[in-house]
């Protein structure tokens, strides 16, 4: 038996679904100007000879502090040792194109797969996930050229390999805010998120980076905490309370089959996410193994406090989501020395704070009218706020956070900072974060309002926007 007749003419007549391909058809017409006009290739390191390679060692014995190698996302990798004279990382296509590789996938198969539980949303899960991360890769390489690398005398901005990586970072932060609102938008309300999420993100990652100079490689403040944050601002508007959510919410078997695929291609690869910028060498491995262990003991944590609090049976949504916390949380320090038992300790702790968060605190936030379909408080935010606190704790420690290696002379306080000093402007980097997110989510939540589809008969259901298959809408699948 099909859907109601008169439900499928309500839904076939939506304005909205006329306003989709005409904004995004203008706004991809814009791109293919500006990125004519305005961007080129990037260079690919040269490779030195063994001549360049004496002269820039014989440079090297002769200075004692040589100029920093800036790399786009504001990581600065500054050889200071005779010892380590050669070490200036290759950021080129061999260096960085694996890592890339990775992190791509997760953001198109790990962060799709993992939100396709709803039961009768997957469609529209892993397809608005396609959608939302190839739009943000053209937009953040369009506002990240023009606010980070515009060039005044060319008039023109380079992509290169590197800077791909950093769209991915951005496209994962409004995946994360998408997570939030999932169920409840429409394909249009996203586009206009999207729009002005990269360009609030972008702001605040400018100011992290290149003012404060605060150091988070593995993107936990800039992605994590920024994402959650503005999502469940701008669900905290969009909020609407039916009888029918709580049926419509509910995976069933396959569904949460699915999303497992999500988490797993998310564990695999977390370590090139954390480590997929960070300087060759020491700082790259220390991020790779931090990442590592502190992922793996957010998942030993996660079963145990799921068997606790179950009572002896374990919950899938505990397993597909907080397992994942360890790679949030050790983030901001990843390529810091906080030593193997540090990275163990970190991970620990997210995982048993992402399940406690989806234990006891998602409900509570539902009943504070935030309503956050996917959890993204307990994976992403409070794991990320987590991450920023080990990074305020570690700035404290210089030795250990090598907190000058991302000094920048557009910094406040120039290129020396006390520990004191870092640790001030790395708790204010969080703040500046927070700040932005949920400021900037309320007003673009407000502003979705204007375009939200009154029908909330259609709220978690892929037959809205999607032509689904006839077996979608036997009563047999309807009553699972």
């Amino acid at each position: 038996m099909g859907r109601p007749t008169e439900q499928k003419a309500t839904t076939a007549s939506d304005p909205l679904k006329l306003v989709f391909p005409i904004l995004l058809l203008v706004l991809q017409i814009v791109f293919v100007i500006l990125f004519a006009f305005h961007s080129n290739y990037g260079h690919e390191p040269k490779t030195l000879n063994e001549h360049d390679l004496i002269a820039k060692i014989s440079k090297m014995i002769t200075a004692t502090r040589q100029p920093a190698v800036y790399l786009p996302n504001g990581t600065i990798y500054e050889p200071t040792t005779v010892e380590d004279p050669v070490s200036v990382p290759h950021r080129g296509i061999n260096d960085l194109y694996s890592m890339f590789q990775d992190i791509h996938v997760m953001i198109f198969i790990g962060f799709g797969f993992l939100m396709t539980f709803l039961k009768r949303y997957g469609y529209s899960a892993v397809g608005y996930n396609f959608l939302i991360a190839a739009f943000v890769l053209e937009w953040a390489l369009l506002v990240r050229g023009y606010m980070f690398d515009f060039d005044t005398s060319t008039r023109q901005f380079p992509i290169d390999v590197e800077r791909i990586i950093v769209a991915d970072f951005v496209a994962a932060a409004i995946l994360i805010s998408f997570g939030a609102l999932l169920g409840k938008t429409n394909p249009t309300q996203l586009i206009i998120m999207c729009i002005i999420e990269v360009a609030l993100q972008s702001v605040n990652e400018w100011i992290g980076l290149r003012l404060f100079c605060a150091f988070d490689i593995g993107e936990s403040m800039f992605v994590h905490v920024f994402g959650a944050y503005f999502g469940l601002a701008v669900s905290a508007v969009l909020y609407k309370t039916e009888k029918d959510d709580e049926e419509k919410e509910k995976p069933i078997y396959h569904s949460d089959l699915f999303s497992m695929i999500g988490t797993l291609f998310l564990f695999c690869f977390w370590p090139s996410f954390n480590g997929g910028v960070a300087a060759a060498g020491d700082s790259r491995l220390r991020a790779v193994v931090n990442t590592y262990i502190s992922i793996s003991a957010s998942v030993l944590l996660t079963y145990i406090c799921s068997n606790l609090f179950g009572k002896g049976k374990f919950e899938m949504v505990h397993i597909q989501n907080a397992t994942l916390a360890g790679g949030v949380a050790i983030g901001t320090v990843a390529d810091k020395i906080v030593y193997p038992a540090g990275a163990l300790v970190v991970g620990s702790i997210a995982g048993s704070l992402s399940t406690v968060g989806f234990k006891y605190i998602l409900p509570k936030l539902k009943k504070l009218k935030i309503h956050d379909t996917c959890g993204v408080n307990n994976l992403h935010g409070m794991p990320g706020l987590l991450a920023a606190i080990v990074g305020i704790i570690l700035a404290s420690m210089p030795a250990y956070s090598l907190h000058e290696n991302n000094l920048l002379s557009s910094c406040f306080h120039g290129t020396h900072r006390t520990g004191l000093q870092q640790v001030g402007y790395q708790a204010a980097t969080l703040g500046i974060t927070l700040s932005i997110a949920i400021v900037g989510g309320l007003i673009t939540g407000f502003i979705l309002r204007l375009l939200e589809n009154k029908n909330v008969l259609t709220y978690y259901d892929d037959d809205t926007y999607w032509d689904t298959p006839t077996d979608f809408h036997n009563d047999e699948l309807e009553n699972e």
